[in-house]
C-alpha cells in the first residue's frame, strides 16, 4: 500500500471522529466548493477527454476481511514447494464480464477501512507537466451492506437492471451548465446486498447510462479468495485485519498489502497498527499513480493536496524477486501492535515471499 495516501485518508477519518469544539465550517458550503474545484478540473479538458481529480478510487489500496481458504495445492506453495495453511485476507466481490475497449481489471480491495471494491481501468497517458492531471478512465464497483446514503445535492433516477430487485442512477448535477452531470448506478441483488458502479468521466448522459447498465448486467457477483505472493506464519495476538488489496499495474507490475490493528477494526477505533507492502524488486511507479498523487479527493470533496508523512518505523527485505516492507505505527504513548513478535524485523522473519510467478501464489496467506 502507499503510506502517504493511506496516511492522508486515516488522518482525515480520525479528525472526523475525534473530540473537538463545535465546528465553524459550513459543511454544505465546503462540499459545494470541493465539487466546483472538481468541475474546474473537468472544464480544463472538455473536448479532449474530461479530467477529474483522482485519488480514492485509484487508491484503492483499501484492505480487509478474512475468509477461510483451506489447504493450498502444492503448485501454490512457493519456491520451496511448501504447503501452507491459513486464511485469505483479500476476497474479490465479483468479476467483470463486458468492459469497454482498453479497460481491464486492475484493483481488488476489501475491508472496513475503505470498503469492498473492484476496479477496472484503461491506461492513462502521462501528464504534460506537474500542473496537469490526465483524464481518468476507470469503473469502480463497490459493495455495501445497505442502500447507499446520498448527499443532499444527489438525485435518484429509477431504472431497470436484469437480476435486480431495485435499481436507480445516482445523479450528481454539474454546478454550471457546461459541466455534465456525474452518474453512477446503484442496485440491490436478490441476496439483499447493494452495489454501486461509477467513476467513468469520459462519457456522459445516455451513453454513460448504457455503459454502466451493460457492465453491471455482465458482472459475475460473488466472493472469491484472491491469491497473494506471501505467507505470514503467526500474527501478534489480538490484532484484527483492517485492509487488504492487490493492484495490477501497467507492464505486468503489481503492488499488494495488508494492514492490521490492535482491537476492533475500523478507522473510528484506530489503535496501534502495522502494515506490509509487497512489490517486485526495482518496480517503478506508473504514470497514472504519479498523476493521482498530484491531488487527493477525500470524502466530502475536501481536498488534501499534500498527504502527511507516516510516523513509526519500517523494515524491509528482498527475496524471490520481491520486496516486502513492514511499517509499524504505534500510538502516541508508544504502544505497538508488533511488540510481541519483535517489531517490524520480527514480523519479517515470519514472512515467506513466493515470487513473481502468480501460479505459485497462495490463498492461505495468514496462519
Amino acid at each position: 500500500m502507499t503510506h502517504d495516501l493511506k496516511s492522508s485518508l486515516d488522518a482525515f477519518a480520525e479528525a472526523a471522529h475525534s473530540a473537538a469544539p463545535p465546528s465553524t465550517v459550513d459543511i454544505d458550503r465546503a462540499r459545494a466548493d470541493g465539487r466546483r474545484r472538481l468541475a474546474a478540473a473537468r472544464l480544463a479538458s472538455l473536448g479532449g477527454g474530461v479530467a477529474v481529480v483522482a485519488a480514492c478510487a485509484l487508491v484503492v489500496n483499501a484492505l480487509g476481511g478474512t475468509t477461510p481458504a483451506g489447504k493450498a495445492p502444492a503448485s501454490t506453495a512457493g519456491p520451496a514447494h511448501r504447503v501452507f495453511t491459513g486464511t485469505d485476507p483479500l476476497v474479490a466481490i465479483g468479476a467483470f464480464g463486458w468492459l469497454p475497449d482498453g479497460y481491464r481489471t486492475t484493483t481488488r480491495t476489501t475491508g472496513p477501512d475503505y470498503g469492498d471494491t473492484l476496479t477496472a481501468a484503461a491506461p492513462m497517458p502521462a501528464a504534460a507537466d506537474s500542473s496537469t492531471i490526465a483524464p481518468v478512465k476507470q469503473l469502480t464497483l463497490t459493495r455495501t451492506g445497505g442502500e447507499p446514503q446520498l448527499a443532499q445535492y444527489e438525485q435518484k433516477l429509477p431504472t431497470s437492471l436484469a437480476g435486480s430487485t431495485r435499481a436507480y442512477f445516482i445523479v450528481n448535477p454539474g454546478d454550471v451548465p457546461e459541466i455534465p452531470a456525474d452518474l453512477s448506478l446503484a442496485w440491490q441483488t436478490a441476496s439483499g446486498d447493494w452495489y454501486t458502479l461509477g467513476g467513468d468521466y469520459t462519457i456522459h448522459g445516455d451513453a454513460l447510462k448504457a455503459r454502466l447498465t451493460q457492465v453491471a448486467e455482465s458482472l459475475r457477483i460473488g466472493s472469491t479468495p484472491v491469491a497473494l505472493p506471501f505467507h505470514i506464519e503467526g500474527l501478534p495476538a489480538g490484532v484484527t485485519l483492517a485492509e487488504a488489496s492487490l493492484k495490477d499495474l501497467e507492464q505486468g507490475g503489481f503492488e499488494t498489502g495488508v494492514a492490521y490493528q490492535l482491537g476492533a477494526a475500523g478507522r473510528q477505533n484506530r489503535g496501534p497498527s502495522f502494515s506490509l507492502t509487497v512489490t517486485p524488486v526495482g518496480q517503478k511507479p506508473n504514470a497514472s499513480d504519479q498523476n493521482a498523487a498530484a491531488a487527493v479527493d477525500l470524502p466530502g470533496n475536501l481536498l488534501l493536496a499534500t498527504p502527511p508523512q507516516p510516523t513509526g518505523t519500517s523494515a524491509c527485505k528482498d527475496s524471490e524477486g520481491l520486496r516486502v516492507c513492514v511499517h509499524d505505527e504505534p500510538t502516541a504513548d508508544g504502544t505497538s501492535a508488533l511488540t510481541s513478535v519483535g517489531g517490524p524485523r520480527g514480523l519479517l522473519d515470519r514472512l515467506t515471499l513466493l515470487g513473481t510467478d502468480r501460479a505459485k501464489w497462495t490463498t492461505n496467506v495468514v496462519n
